[in-house]
This record gives structure tokens, C-alpha cells and sequence, in this order.
């Protein structure tokens, strides 16, 4: 501004408002994540009354306008200006990740709509004892192929043993400690029920991080009757992906 002095500190203060203005700006782009791209959202659901439709559209519109960032910062890295190019590129480069990311979290949420545990779960449930050698139980691992198996003593249930618990061992101590020395106990392992929705399943497996989930049921006593695996979740998103692309079509 005019009449106004030079000084280091409003020098600071106008730059940091420049840089604030663009941000905002930037920030209102209708393109999912992006809080334009909220917006964006907000009016197709209210337009259309469907949520999942609405994030499709949004995060759509967010990958169009991250792809034209990436080849306009290619434009301009050719053109002489790589810096800013580069820039360019890599801020619709991050963009475009997270449109995805958003679109394909819409997508499983979509397709685990409305499934149960019971829907899902494996009702294969091989089990071991605990007093067998973890060397034994890699020769069953092996043998068989299965890599998740209940701990059962005389028809009690005792834990959970996997090929990730077995692995935790070294190996020149299989043969000397037991399955019940690596296994998860049952007072640790974490249970689900069979009406429980299959979309708080996954969610609680990402927030353990475990990759199994026993499926417990209290008919007419606590037994298990079933197991839900992320690959049976995985099965069950792609098989129904498929199925609505075929459905579409």
C-alpha cells in the first residue's frame, strides 16, 4: 500500500495474507476433499437425495480437476517453468490420491451395505491343541494351507493361534515351545456376533489391527460359529462390484 513504510514486518503480514487468499481460494475448488468440494456435495445430495451418489459426483469432479493441475504443471515444466510445474503437478498429484481414496471408501461402504457377520463369515474353523510344538503346527500350516486356527482342549476353547502369531517366534524355538506359549489367549481375543454389521467389523480390525475376527454366538452357551477374515470382506466387495457393474451395463 502507498504511504505505508517497507518494513520486514509488514512485509511478513502482507505476504502471509497472499498466501492465505490463495489458500481460501484454492480451498473452495469443487473437488472432493476439498472443502468446495463439500459443497459441491452438499448440493448434489439435496438435488439428487442420495449421499453415496453425491460423494461419486463430488469426488468425480475433484479427479477431473486433479488431472487438469497435473497437465497444466506439465505445460508448464516444458514450458520452461519446472518449478512452478512441478509444484502444480504434485498439489493435483495429492489431489487426485485423495478424490480416489474418497471415491473407493463411498464404494466398499456401498457394497458392505446391509451385511451381517453371518453373511460373510467362513464356516471352515480348523482347530489344533494347545500342547502341540509350534514346530507341529507349522507342518500343519503347511500341510493344509490354512493360516488361522482355534485352540480347542478337550472341547474347550482355549485361543486363537495364526501364521502371523507363529512367525513372532524365532525359528530355532519352534520345536521347543508350544502353541499355547504363542497364541492369543481367549480373554484377549476380540469376538463379533452374528447380526453384527460387517462395516463395524472392519472397522474395528483396522482400529485393532488384525486381520481375522472370530464370530461368537450364545445359543444356548458361548461357541464359535464362524470367522470373518478381511479376505472374505475382500471376496465379498469385489464380487459385488462386479456385480453392480454387470447390473449398470
Amino acid at each position: 500500500m502507498q504511504g505505508m513504510p517497507a518494513t520486514p514486518a509488514t512485509a511478513v503480514l502482507v505476504w502471509l495474507g497472499y498466501i492465505n487468499i490463495v489458500l481460501g481460494i484454492f480451498n473452495m475448488i469443487p473437488g472432493f476433499p476439498l472443502d468446495g468440494g463439500r459443497v459441491l456435495r452438499a448440493v448434489a445430495w439435496g438435488a439428487t437425495g442420495n449421499f453415496a451418489k453425491a460423494t461419486r459426483i463430488a469426488s468425480r469432479c475433484g479427479q477431473v480437476i486433479a488431472y487438469g493441475m497435473i497437465a497444466f504443471g506439465a505445460w508448464e515444466t516444458f514450458s520452461g517453468d519446472w518449478r512452478n510445474g512441478i509444484w502444480t503437478a504434485f498439489i493435483g498429484w495429492f489431489l487426485l490420491n485423495a478424490a480416489q481414496e474418497s471415491y473407493g471408501q463411498i464404494a466398499v461402504r456401498e457394497a458392505l451395505s446391509g451385511l451381517r457377520a453371518a453373511d460373510v463369515m467362513s464356516l471352515d474353523l480348523p482347530s489344533v491343541p494347545r500342547d502341540i510344538s509350534l514346530e507341529d503346527y507349522g507342518q500343519e500350516v503347511l500341510r493344509t494351507g490354512r493360516r488361522c486356527h482355534l485352540v480347542v482342549t478337550q472341547g474347550s476353547l482355549n485361543g486363537l493361534m495364526t501364521v502371523h502369531l507363529l512367525n513372532k517366534i524365532p525359528r530355532d524355538e519352534w520345536d521347543m515351545n508350544s502353541v499355547q506359549a504363542a497364541m492369543l489367549p481367549l480373554a484377549r481375543m476380540s469376538w463379533a456376533a452374528p447380526d453384527e454389521p460387517v462395516l463395524r467389523i472392519l472397522d474395528r480390525m483396522r482400529a485393532e489391527d488384525v486381520n481375522l475376527m472370530p464370530v461368537l454366538k450364545n445359543d444356548p452357551s458361548p461357541h464359535v460359529v464362524g470367522m470373518v477374515t478381511r479376505e472374505n470382506i475382500l471376496h465379498v466387495i469385489q464380487t459385488r462390484t462386479e456385480l453392480g457393474s454387470l447390473t449398470q451395463a
